[in-house]
């Protein structure tokens, strides 16, 4: 008779990956209104065929030329039911697929790496309920994929077999780039592996002169035209992550930070990851694999190359869970494993489930929500088709989702530079007022608009409504998404 072996292990295994994708899922389907940078990269996308995502883009955005290509293939099925709801999903959907792959990828390199179920698990458990790998699944950004390509790269590193000339591997870490601005850190893991290895090996010479030979090309033809416009431009506003690293044990907690997103157990863990890595000393491939870009992306912070910053540390996290988890698989007896494992998963488990704050709602991870689409939506239902209509300094994600309505092609927009002299300079009649996240968080139209509405005697507000997304408390000036519609009395100036 037949019998079906019952293997609880993968069991397992599907449960923690069931996990991961339940909470991703859920926070894709929620659908949250897009923020100011995703709306930037999405009209950078829409805008631009094909080879131009390859070219520098606008709105001070950078983002890997594959990663593009493949988002745009999917957005052409938005036109099927062009709505800004289909729109942001759509767009999304790579970082989605990026995210839930990532956890049985991890799974598969842990297990070629240690060979330890207990350790895969841990290993797949902190990563499928890690705050940061769970939001930037959800976001129309390069991140999640980046993270994906950071554990792809290490299985391709893993999987070379120098004894037989085979270029392919090779040409695919070459390709890594094109999908993974971060992978330069990984990727300089892996080769110094390589070398130290079988520095001698002539198939590792012509391997190497492949992925170079791709390397340059992807350099001359994206990296200098990219760097040259926008690091420049974004210099300023990256000064300020620079700072934080004020060492390398502080560097480190940052790191857990991203990871857990708790304060609770962070010193300790650190303490944890630096004995992690002494004990790596012995293991020269998981050294060379995780601990060396750690150090590396270090470098670029103090040396203010690469800024500390979660998004761009996202690509990190897989490398972190293996330095933290290392200790585990130098622990040989059986039983002691066992309970090794089982610690190991309620630290995992008590640190990722308190930084998720459960029971609370998933979207309460996301940190910069916006309402705008709330607020075109109700404008689009409510518009008379004549009243010119006020956006703020910053038109990203306004003029990303007023290009979903027809009604607003001829509509005369304003755009206010200045508040109180953009007003002061109206002519008298009716208008719409459109304040979303963006215009808070930069400080000018919050409540000094309010207060200058008040003191102005010729306004007169005939509607008011206000859209408030899910948020992380101490966040809330960012997360309103504001529609006024105001009525200005007489021309001339109300001030001297």
């Amino acid at each position: 008779m037949f019998k079906l072996k019952f293997n609880t292990g993968y069991c397992f295994f599907i449960l923690i990956f069931c996990i991961g994708l339940f909470f991703r899922l859920k926070l894709y389907f929620l659908n949250l209104s897009f923020h100011c940078d995703e709306a930037n990269l999405a009209l950078n996308l829409i805008s631009r065929s094909y080879p131009e995502l390859f070219q520098p883009l606008e709105r001070l955005q950078v983002a890997p030329p594959f990663f593009l290509v493949l988002s745009k293939i999917f957005y052409q099925f938005v036109f099927f039911n062009f709505t800004p709801r289909v729109s942001d999903l759509m767009l999304r959907l790579i970082p989605l697929v990026s995210g839930i792959a990532a956890i049985p990828a991890f799974g598969f390199l842990l297990q070629r790496l240690f060979k330890n179920k207990f350790v895969t698990a841990a290993g797949m458990l902190i990563l499928a309920l890690a705050p940061s790998a769970v939001l930037y699944s959800c976001i129309f950004k390069q991140y999640s994929t980046e993270l994906l390509v950071s554990i792809i790269t290490l299985i391709l590193f893993s999987k070379i077999d120098l004894k037989v000339r085979n270029f392919k591997p090779f040409l695919l870490l070459g390709l890594m780039p094109f999908l993974s601005l971060s992978s330069f850190f990984v990727l300089a893991g892996g080769f110094c592996y390589l070398w130290v290895k079988e520095r001698c090996s002539r198939n590792l010479a012509y391997g190497t002169g492949v992925f170079l030979a791709v390397l340059v090309f992807y350099t001359f033809v994206f990296l200098i035209p990219v760097h040259s416009r926008y690091y420049h431009d974004m210099s300023d506003y990256w000064n300020a992550s620079f700072s934080m690293a004020s060492g390398i044990f502080s560097y480190v907690k940052i790191l857990l930070f991203y990871l857990f997103r708790t304060y609770a157990g962070i010193s300790l863990a650190a303490i944890l990851f630096f004995v992690s890595v002494l004990l790596m000393l012995r293991n020269l491939k998981v050294f060379c694999f995780t601990a060396i870009p750690v150090l590396l992306a270090y470098i670029g912070v103090i040396t203010k190359h690469y800024p500390l910053d979660e998004r761009l540390m996202v690509f990190i996290i897989p490398l972190v869970i293996i330095i933290l988890l290392y200790p585990l698989t130098l622990i040989k007896h059986r039983i002691y494993k066992s309970y090794s494992a089982i610690l190991y998963l309620i630290l995992a488990v008590f640190i990722t489930v308190g930084s998720l704050k459960f029971p609370s709602p998933i979207e309460y991870i996301v940190t910069k929500p916006e309402a705008a689409r709330n607020v075109w939506e109700y404008l689009a239902k409510n518009y008379d088709g004549k009243t010119p209509v006020i956006l703020g300094y910053s038109l990203n994600t306004n003029v990303y989702y007023k290009m979903f309505y027809n009604k607003f092609n001829y509509c005369n927009f304003i755009l206010i530079n200045n508040t109180k002299e953009t007003l002061k300079n109206l002519p008298a009649g009716d208008y719409y007022i459109v304040l979303t996240g963006c215009e808070f968080y930069q400080n000018l139209l919050g409540s000094d608009f309010d207060t200058f509405l008040k003191e102005a005697s010729e306004f007169e507000i005939l509607e008011s409504t206000e859209f408030i997304p899910p948020h992380i408390n101490g966040f809330t000036e960012i997360n309103s998404g504001r529609l006024l519609k105001i009525r200005k009395n007489r021309t001339e100036p109300y001030f001297s």
